[in-house]
């Protein structure tokens, strides 16, 4: 199992740089309690020029360790107290997500697809017995899949479905043998009889 926790923050004009400055200062705090981080930036999609800071465990006892441990950490309470005298952005989260199906990749891929659906939790079910065969599909072209739902959200009908990619152009050849296919189509139409996509997104590592 993979817990995530999510920041995500959306910069203030002119302010990027310290915003990236301050999340990958947070991310070592994390880090140093436990947590394994990745920083991305949002460069399409929804959300586009946002900064996503993920924090993962392998179970909710490490991360909730993990969350009091770097919350105590003076350095950590040395960021609240810049951001409250000099705010650079919109912070949203932490929210935390169990993926229930696929982990990340070792090493980590560097390009992130995000598609956001809205899911009845009822439907959760009959979406896993379609992954394996969205997964076979997917590693015909090596893209690595992953399905994520939230436990402490804002919004609990959300399920995310993660295409994890080697770089820019692996995701470009990818997506111009998956338009065309018709096993991927059905998966898609099947998916959206169950839920509705409702937001997509690509992140990169930074």
């Amino acid at each position: 199992m993979t817990v995530v926790s999510i920041r995500e923050v959306t910069p203030e004009i002119g302010k990027e740089e310290l915003v990236e400055s301050r999340m990958r200062r947070a991310a070592g705090v994390m880090a140093r309690h436990g947590a394994i981080t990745r920083l991305f930036k949002v460069a399409v999609g929804g959300g586009a020029g946002d900064y996503n800071l993920q924090s993962m465990y392998s179970k909710f006892e490490e991360g909730a360790v993990a969350f009091k441990n770097f919350g105590n950490d003076p350095e950590f309470h040395a960021l609240f107290r810049e951001r409250n005298s000099n705010p650079a952005g919109e912070i949203r989260g932490p929210n935390v997500y169990r993926m229930v199906y696929g982990a990340p990749t070792k090493p980590p891929r560097p390009v992130l697809v995000q598609r956001l659906y809205h899911m009845p939790r009822n439907n959760v079910q009959s979406v896993l017995e379609l992954a394996p065969q969205l997964d076979k599909l997917m590693q015909t072209v090596d893209v690595a899949v992953g399905i994520a739902v939230p436990i402490i959200a804002d919004d609990h009908e959300t399920m995310g479905v993660v295409y994890r990619f080697k770089s820019m152009e692996h995701w470009g050849t990818s997506l111009d043998q998956m338009v065309d296919n018709k096993d991927f189509q059905g998966l898609v139409s099947k998916a959206n009889e169950l839920g509705s996509l409702k937001q997509s997104r690509m992140l990169l590592a930074i």
